[in-house]
């Protein structure tokens, strides 16, 4: 049966490239639509390593020349510590801390580390002593930052499980040395469960590390050039906005040069997954577009084809043959085209990974990218081969006379 189709789909070669060029690059389109949304889902059911809820973010701007020149001490230390120190004395606040890149803040610090022959890439951030219970990292092994480490002889430094991995193997990293290019060792005291500060949009291996923040210690000592001036708070559930201007109106009364912008970091969320998945939700629509679009013009060729083939059909209906074989052999010649196209759409796509494309999918969201497009490659074939093989099924002989 399949030799005699092929032979059936060789004698027609030129009318069926016509059918195969569409099935191939619909399978194209679809594959690279259903692995992105693939990968979006896997990505978006993986854990954060963090809590963003009851969290606010208050961004501070400006400076204080005047302090420096009354205390000769750095100006953004002080008021740092002060602004952080009477956020955590609010009764309605459960704990702050600073980060350079916060979450959801479309800003992020990286770099490419050769390690041992193997470049890594890792995402760094510079954080006080208050972010890891502020934003509920979960530590898996070691300990967090803490004031005792502003007498240590080396820089502290907290990695996450992805990059522990990626750094040191099997191996524990505690205690290990992770630089010493600066004035100081950097030197690992603690591992955090995987950290995504892009959300559920971020790969699942964004390999991050933290560097301490000190406000008790002077600019020099403390190993970092740039101070963070993004404080991030906790606050208990149900916290209203009437604090928010509370809390702003203390803030701007010891701090009066500078200016504090507070947001909610659902709300940031929100926006930052917004900008993310719009490109993917337009792309999507495109895509829907395009494949139906192919559909049409598939059942359209096929009605033609079919159209054409009435002495053929009229023949074998006079020599016996019922309507549903006819119908049968229409949808197995559209199931072979179909096989035929994706073969050659399976090889290239499989030349993907090889060259760099799709490089941040995972094996197993690209075995179901794969899988999926065959799936629904399949189904739309059948699906516009259903209305042209009832019609070759309806043929009768003496219509195929009538069409001599």
């Amino acid at each position: 049966m399949i030799r005699h189709l092929l032979k059936l789909v060789w004698h027609r070669k030129r009318a069926n490239a016509l059918l195969m060029t569409e099935i191939f690059f619909s399978f194209l389109v679809i594959f690279a639509v259903l692995t992105v949304a693939a990968s979006l889902i896997v990505r978006w059911n993986e854990p954060l390593g963090f809590d963003y809820h009851d969290v606010w973010l208050i961004e501070m701007s400006g400076g204080t020349a005047e302090q420096q020149q009354t205390t000769g001490d750095d100006p953004a230390r002080l008021t740092i510590d002060h602004v952080l120190r009477e956020t955590r004395s609010f009764p309605q606040v459960v704990d702050a801390g600073l980060t350079q890149t916060p979450p959801y803040g479309n800003a992020t610090s990286e770099g490419r580390w050769d390690r041992n022959g193997r470049v890594v890439t890792l995402k760094r951030d510079v954080v006080s002593d208050g972010f890891g219970n502020t934003m509920r990292v979960k530590l898996l092994r070691g300990r967090w930052f803490s004031p005792q480490d502003d007498a240590a002889n080396y820089r502290p430094v907290v990695i996450d499980a992805d990059l522990a991995r990626a750094f040191f193997g099997d191996e524990d990293p505690i205690g290990k040395k992770f630089d010493s290019s600066g004035t100081r060792e950097d030197r690992v005291v603690g591992v955090i469960a995987p950290y995504r500060k892009d959300g559920e949009v971020a790969p699942t291996a964004e390999n991050m590390v933290f560097l301490r923040e000190s406000t008790t210690m002077p600019t020099g000592d403390r190993g970092t050039d740039d101070r963070g001036r993004n404080f991030v708070v906790r606050v208990h559930p149900g916290t209203g906005a009437d604090f928010e201007q509370a809390l702003l109106k203390r803030l701007h009364a010891i701090a009066p040069n500078n200016v504090f912008h507070l947001r909610r970091m659902n709300a940031m969320r929100d926006s930052f997954l917004r900008v993310r998945l719009t490109p993917v939700l337009i792309l999507g629509i495109i895509a829907a577009f395009l494949i139906s679009m192919v559909a049409l013009g598939l059942t359209g060729v096929l009605w033609q084809t079919v159209t054409r083939r009435t002495r053929e059909l009229g023949l074998r209906r006079a020599l016996g043959a019922s309507g549903s074989s006819v119908r049968s052999q229409v949808l197995a010649e559209v199931a072979l085209l179909a096989t035929l196209a994706v073969i050659v759409g399976v090889v290239i796509v499989l030349q993907l990974p090889l060259l760099g494309v799709f490089a941040l999918v995972q094996p197993s969201v690209f075995s179901i990218g794969i899988g999926s497009a065959l799936a629904v490659i399949y189904a739309i074939a059948l699906t516009c081969g259903l209305y042209p093989s009832w019609l070759a099924s309806r043929v009768t002989p003496a219509e195929a006379l009538r069409y001599e």
